[in-house]
């Protein structure tokens, strides 16, 4: 186990101010086979800072930001933290038009993108009347041209426990996205809850950290960031590609890893075609979904010498309600299948949706945290932050239930629940269960209308290569392992199954598309 301190400065400024001044010459970043110092990425955050300052952008104002992984985004979040000015990071992926609608919402003082994205946007009219700022370009136009014209002199501003660092945007899953303001104090608690429970430690002197997750991602800012509060290097990947990841796994230091389930299977695939080695892997960290044992299985069979970490938690909470040890993974132990038990400075009970009483233990509920890393709120939206905090707690939407040791079972989406005949069913029950079955990859369970029953079950399935079954077959599979009222009506097999850029499948698309055939069961 290394010795390293792990740094958990009152601002996120300080942190690579610390390490600047304590390890000027270590390593911090790795890019596309550049490698950054922390001296020079503080000296690079200075000249962000000072680059943000000469076009007029000071405390508070929103930075929209609307890129890949480029090394440039760690020079801007550092350089915005020490103006007190606030990154926000937009996803990539969405289609012009929902850009569009994020930047109108977000009122940023300055756009800064990669060309190919700025240029959707503009083709569509959805580019607002802000300055602009275009990554990677060399032109006159190019930011990362005008942070090399700065001087690298520290701003003159203290940040202060309240200034906003980031603003991001959750997934939409259930409607339209929503800002979520997190400070300095969210990011100084959950540093101390991760701390003190022990997360990501490094074991060695020359781990480092893989990093594939969007930017965008609440997980993609956050493990950025615990990189350098642990002195290990951020090697950053443009995005997620599991065939580089596997080539990466090749490599001499050991990896740290923050990844979504989906991901763990896509490298699992790409190293079995590879015929490669994974471990090299030394620490696993996964959310942003559930993981179903077999996958779970596999790779804890694949990565022999990672320790395993489940973090639950959503951008509303800085990515922290509870945490799964690793020991607590181990074949046998009924908790594996849990989310884990409360982080320390994180009260979790468990509360009836509609009357607000606490559900007594075992019993299914809403999921509500309180912390001092939950949320301020949502940007501009004083309802929706009325409608998830409470007397200083957070209604997650989420379903599940306490066991007698405090560990968290998350059971689905309040709004998944299936209401057929009268009967509760949540759809992560049936999916726990078809995630056992050899001749499926994956499997999402929604509600299908129905005029009888108000509704009724409905399986979208991804086959194994190779593999052949039909609704039946799915049917038989799960014939005496749920209760007769939970099964299927509907079988419906498609290639993929869609999801947002965070790994969690698009239930909502799933219900809307009716122009799949569906076999019935």
């Amino acid at each position: 186990m290394s010795q390293r301190e792990i740094l958990n400065p009152t601002v996120i400024a300080d942190l690579i101010r610390r390490q600047a001044s304590d390890q000027p010459d270590r390593t911090g970043l790795i890019f596309e086979g550049r490698r950054f110092s922390y001296a020079q990425m503080n000296e690079r955050a200075n000249r962000a800072a000072q680059a943000f300052l000469s076009l007029g952008v000071g405390r508070g104002d929103r930075i929209a930001w609307l890129a890949r992984n480029v090394a440039t985004f760690w020079d801007a979040i550092f350089g915005a933290a020490k103006i007190g000015a606030v990154m926000t990071p937009i996803n990539w992926r969405l289609a012009p038009s929902e850009v569009a609608q994020i930047l109108a919402d977000a009122q940023p003082a300055l756009l800064i993108g990669e060309k190919t994205f700025i240029d959707a946007i503009a083709a569509e009219g959805g580019l607002p009347d802000v300055q602009t700022l275009i990554l990677e370009s060399g032109g006159e136009d190019c930011f990362d041209t005008l942070v090399d014209s700065q001087d690298a002199a520290e701003p003159d501003f203290k940040p202060s426990s309240d200034d906003v660092i980031v603003q991001l945007y959750t997934s939409g899953t259930t409607g339209l996205p929503k800002g979520v303001v997190l400070t300095n104090q969210c990011y100084y608690e959950v540093g101390k809850a991760g701390a003190e429970a022990g997360v990501v430690l490094p074991q060695t002197e020359d781990e480092a950290v893989m990093h594939a997750l969007p930017h965008f991602h609440v997980a993609g800012v956050n493990f950025g960031f615990m990189a350098v509060a642990r002195s290990m290097p951020i090697i950053q990947h443009r995005q997620f590609d599991p065939a580089a990841i596997v080539s990466e796994a090749q490599g001499e230091a050991p990896l740290s890893s923050f990844l979504v389930p989906a991901m763990i299977m896509m490298i699992l695939e790409a190293a079995k075609q590879a015929g490669a080695s994974l471990e090299k892997f030394a620490c696993i960290s996964y959310g942003a979904a559930p993981m179903p044992e077999p996958l779970l299985d596999a790779a804890m069979a694949a990565m022999p010498n990672a320790t395993f970490t489940q973090f639950y938690g959503m951008t509303e909470t800085t990515g922290g309600v509870t945490v799964l040890a690793h020991d607590d993974h181990a074949k046998g132990k009924t908790q594996r299948v849990s989310a884990g038990q409360a982080l320390p400075g994180c009260e979790v009970k468990i509360c009836d949706p509609v009357t607000g009483a606490e559900k007594p233990q075992g019993e299914t509920g809403e999921i509500v945290a309180r912390s001092g890393f939950v949320m301020d709120g949502y940007w501009n939206k004083p309802d929706a932050t009325a409608e998830a905090l409470r007397d200083g707690w957070y209604w997650s939407g989420d379903a599940g239930y306490k066991d007698e040791n405090g560990y968290v079972y998350v059971v689905d989406r309040i709004k998944d629940m299936i209401i057929s005949g009268g009967e509760n069913i949540y759809p992560a029950e049936i999916e726990a269960v078809l995630a056992k079955c050899p001749a499926l990859l994956e499997v999402a369970v929604v509600g299908a209308p129905d005029e009888k029953w108000g509704e009724v079950v409905r399986v979208v399935a991804v086959k194994r290569p190779g593999a052949e079954i039909d609704a039946d077959g799915v049917k038989a599979f799960l014939k005496g392992k749920i209760a007769d009222f939970k099964l299927p009506k509907y079988v419906t097999f498609m290639d993929a199954l869609p999801r947002n850029p965070s790994g969690k499948i698009l239930k909502t698309v799933l219900r809307q598309n009716e122009s799949a055939p569906a076999e019935q069961g």
